[in-house]
C-alpha cells in the first residue's frame, strides 16, 4: 500500500464521513464498509514513542487524529442500531480496549485483520515481523471477539518459508482464534510492490507466456487460464500449494466447523443464516479464485449467485429519508455512550 498509494495517509474529516453515511442510510443501506486501510490510525506504541522522545508536536498531532476517530465513532453510535459497519484494522488495536469499546458502541461489528502468516519466518517474508505468532497470536485475536468485534482474518500461502505443515497450522490458528470468517489467498506479486520488483528481476530472460502474454504481465492474461501461482517455491510445486490452500478453505468452511463457529448466535434462524452466508463467502472466493477445473468454477459461480439472492434481503434496510446527521456530544458524554453500548 505504501508503494502504490504513498506513505502519507490522506485524512477525511469526520463531518464528511458521517454525512456520506447518513445519505446511504436514508436510501436504505444499513451494512456499510468504512473503506479505511487502517481504521486504527494511532497505536499505543506511537503515543509512547512520542512521549519518550519528548516530541510534543508529534504527540499533539497523534492525539488530535485519535480524538477525531473517537468523535466519528461517537456519532456513529447515535445512528439507528440496525446500521452495521465493517472496516479494516491492524492487530495493534487489540492492545487498546478503549478503542475497541468505542467500536462496539458504534456498531462496528466486523473488521478485516491482515494476519498474513502464523510463523515468525512467514511474518518476516511479508515484512510484518512485528506481528505475533503461535499462541500469542491466538490470544491477541481473541481480544476482538471479547469486545464483540468479529474478525475476518486474512492469510497468505505460498511464502518462501511455507512448508506442507504450514497449512494445517494456519487452519488451526484460524479456528482457535475464534475468527468469524477467514480468507486464504495465494501470494501474488502486484505491480508497484516490492515483491513484484523482486520477482520481475528473477524473470529476466524468461520467455514463458500464456496466450502470447508474458507471465510478468499476468493481469492481462484471461482469468480462465491465468496461473494461480506465479513464482517458483523452494520446496513445493505450485499445484501442491493450490491444492493445500483449497483444503484449508474446505476445512474452515465445512458444515461442522461453521456450525461450531455459529454458537455465538442464540437463535436457530441466526445460526442457519450464518451457515448460508459462510457458504456463500466460500463459493465466491475459494472455488472461483483457486479452482482450476472450469466446470467447478462455473458451478460455484452459479451456486454463489443463487445464494446471493436471499442474502441480499438480509442486508437491505428500511429507507429513512428524514434521518438527521448526528452531532458530536463531546468526549464526556461520548464515553458514557460507549459504556452503555
Amino acid at each position: 500500500m505504501w508503494r502504490t498509494d504513498g506513505q502519507k495517509p490522506r485524512q477525511r474529516s469526520s463531518d464528511a464521513v458521517i454525512e456520506e453515511i447518513v445519505q446511504l442510510r436514508r436510501l436504505g443501506f444499513r451494512y456499510i464498509a468504512l473503506a479505511d486501510d487502517n481504521f486504527y490510525p494511532v497505536s499505543m506504541m506511537d503515543l509512547e514513542l512520542a512521549k519518550r522522545q519528548n516530541n510534543t508536536h508529534r504527540l499533539d498531532e497523534l492525539n488530535s487524529i485519535r480524538s477525531e476517530r473517537f468523535e466519528l465513532m461517537a456519532r456513529l453510535a447515535q445512528l439507528p442500531r440496525d446500521t452495521v459497519f465493517f472496516t479494516q484494522i491492524t492487530m495493534e488495536a487489540a492492545e487498546d480496549p478503549e478503542f475497541l469499546d468505542a467500536m462496539n458502541a458504534a456498531n462496528i461489528k466486523g473488521a478485516l485483520v491482515g494476519v498474513e502468516a502464523v510463523t515468525p519466518e512467514g511474518l518476516k517474508d511479508v515484512y510484518k515481523d512485528f506481528n505475533l505468532a503461535g499462541q500469542n497470536l491466538i490470544d491477541r485475536l481473541r481480544v476482538f471477539r471479547s469486545h464483540n468485534i468479529h474478525v475476518l482474518g486474512s492469510f497468505i500461502f505460498g511464502l518462501p518459508s511455507d512448508r506442507p505443515q504450514t497449512f494445517d497450522a494456519t487452519a488451526a490458528v484460524a479456528e482457535q482464534a475464534q475468527l468469524t470468517f477467514a480468507q486464504f489467498v495465494m501470494l501474488t506479486p502486484f505491480p508497484g510492490t516490492v515483491d513484484f520488483d523482486r520477482w520481475e528481476k528473477t524473470m529476466e530472460g524468461d520467455t514463458r507466456n500464456v496466450g502470447g502474454v508474458p507471465l510478468t504481465r499476468g493481469w492481462l492474461i484471461p482469468q480462465a487460464v491465468r496461473p494461480k501461482l506465479f513464482w517458483t517455491h523452494p520446496v513445493m510445486e505450485s499445484d501442491e500449494i493450490r491444492q493445500r490452500t483449497q483444503a484449508v478453505w474446505d476445512r474452515f468452511y465445512s458444515f461442522r466447523v461453521i456450525w461450531k463457529r455459529s454458537s455465538f448466535l442464540k437463535s436457530m434462524r441466526g445460526r442457519l443464516t450464518f451457515i448460508l452466508i459462510s457458504k456463500l463467502y466460500r463459493r465466491m472466493y475459494a472455488d472461483t479464485g483457486i479452482a482450476t477445473d472450469s466446470a467447478r468454477v462455473a458451478w460455484s459461480t452459479k451456486w454463489a449467485s443463487w445464494l446471493a439472492k436471499p442474502c441480499r434481503r438480509l442486508f437491505a434496510g428500511r429507507p429513512m429519508p428524514d434521518l438527521k446527521v448526528p452531532v458530536y456530544l463531546g468526549p464526556a458524554l461520548s464515553r458514557e455512550l460507549t459504556k452503555v453500548g
